[in-house]
């Protein structure tokens, strides 16, 4: 019977040792559970924030897309203008010679004209 309560105890003893385990392993199981878990919210996080930052960048390439034909426009306007300009410039540079010309002219015609009354006058 020493024998049967001594197996019994060493049964005892194995059985308070496997709960112990048990227990050990319960509870890293709940951790392993619960840091999942974490796991899957920062995962469920980082997809919302991957799709606000996708949606973005979606708009941010529509403007930039919209401000580099606003700029080919006005690079194409400002040409047409740097052109306009160029050609008035010259037209203006010719307008002025012209006008030199012509005071030139009416100096010189005027002086022809005040030489013609001061002969009048001494006839």
């Amino acid at each position: 019977m020493e024998k049967f309560k001594e197996k019994l105890a060493v049964l005892r003893a194995e059985i308070d040792q496997a709960n112990a385990k048990a227990d050990e392993y319960r509870h890293i199981v709940n951790q392993l559970e619960s840091d999942h878990i974490q796991k899957d919210h920062e995962i469920y996080s980082l997809q919302q924030k991957v799709k606000l930052i996708e949606n973005q960048l979606n708009k941010t390439e529509v403007k930039l897309k919209s401000a580099s034909a606003n700029f080919q426009e006005a690079n194409i306007r400002g040409d047409g203008l740097e052109k306009k300009t160029s050609k008035l410039e010259l037209e203006l540079e010719v307008a002025e010679k012209r006008n030199e010309e012509f005071k030139e002219m009416y100096k010189a015609a005027k002086e022809e004209m005040e030489a013609l009354e001061r002969e009048l006058a001494g006839v």
